[in-house]
Formats: C-alpha cells, structure tokens, sequence
C-alpha cells in the first residue's frame, strides 16, 4: 500500500486521542515508533492492515468506523494539498471517474515495477450512462474506506448518489463492485 493514507490516519487518530494514541497505535501494529510514512512509498499490505486493526482497538471503533474517520481525514487533507483536483471536475461524478488516475499516478513514482502494477491492478471503472461501476480489488479489503470516501465526495460536491456494493471481498466475491448512480 502507498504511504500517502498513512498521514492522514495518523493525523486523525492524533486529534481523536493525541499523541499518546499514536504511539499506541504503532506499538499495537508493530510499527517503529519513528516511522514516517512517505507518499512515494509502498509499505507491506500487512502492515496497513494492523494500523488499521489497531487504530479500531485504540479509538473503540470498528473497521467501518476507522474507515470513516480515515475517509474524512483524507479529504480534508487532499482539499489542502491537491486542490485542483477538485477545482478541475464539475461533480462527485467526474472525480470519482478521475479517481483511478490519480491512485495511479502515484504508483507512476515507484520504482519497483511489481509494487507499482499491484497499486494500479486495484481499480478498474466502467462509465456507463447512468451509472458509473467501480471495481476493487486488494489484499487490504479496505472497501469500507473507498465507499466512506465516495459518499464524503458526493456530498463535497453537494450531489445525491446511491452507493450499491453488490459483490465485496468481505462476502467472499474475488472483488467488490460498486455501482454509483446519481440523483441529481
């Protein structure tokens, strides 16, 4: 997993419970205290699973609540430091359409080839008319964080979408499918 999401979860998780719960929660994922997550580096999928086990045993909160938080957190910190990928789309839609080139962006920094094909193999769109169908696929399963961060898009935009996930790697599908109509 790319470094990037990192910084906005740790970030959170210190204005939820200062800087003792980071601590905490780098010590529970066996995590060096001074790790810095870079934006330009992979880390072990295991290890984005554990912070996130983590972060839920230390705020009291569960895979879907840590999502949430991490969602929220990582707009708020994509507003400040690429506002113009929102400034260039005119809606939840076109930078939800956006959203793998970017993701796959920054795989384009990598250098190991390997790490960069398993950043970009985990998403795959088809733009239909009406909808729009996301395709996910990862060993993190982190498809809670993708529709907290879909429905947190859509309202940034002031849009209304409904947000289906008729196959998810939680219930044993090979990947989760999200089908995204808008309203308005």
């Amino acid at each position: 997993m790319l470094g990037y999401p990192f910084r906005p979860l740790l970030q959170a998780i210190e204005a939820k419970g200062g800087p003792a719960a980071v601590a905490e929660v780098k010590r529970r994922a066996g995590v060096p205290a001074d790790r810095v997550y870079r934006m330009s580096e992979t880390y072990l999928d295991e290890e984005c699973q554990r912070m996130m086990a983590a972060t839920g045993e230390v705020l009291g909160l569960g895979l879907e609540e840590t999502c949430d938080i991490l969602a929220e957190a990582f707009l708020k910190d994509t507003l400040k430091r690429f506002p113009a990928w929102y400034e260039m789309c005119a809606n939840s839609r076109a930078l939800l359409e956006y959203h793998p080139e970017i993701h796959n962006g920054f795989a384009a920094s990598l250098t190991d080839p390997k790490a960069s094909q398993a950043v970009t193999d985990k998403f795959r769109l088809e733009k239909l008319e009406d909808e729009l169908i996301v395709h996910y696929r990862s060993p993190n399963r982190l498809c809670m964080l993708y529709r907290a961060l879909a429905r947190r898009v859509v309202a940034y935009y002031g849009d209304e979408a409904s947000i289906e996930e008729p196959r998810c790697l939680h219930r044993g599908d090979p990947e989760c499918e999200f089908r995204i109509r808008w309203t308005s």
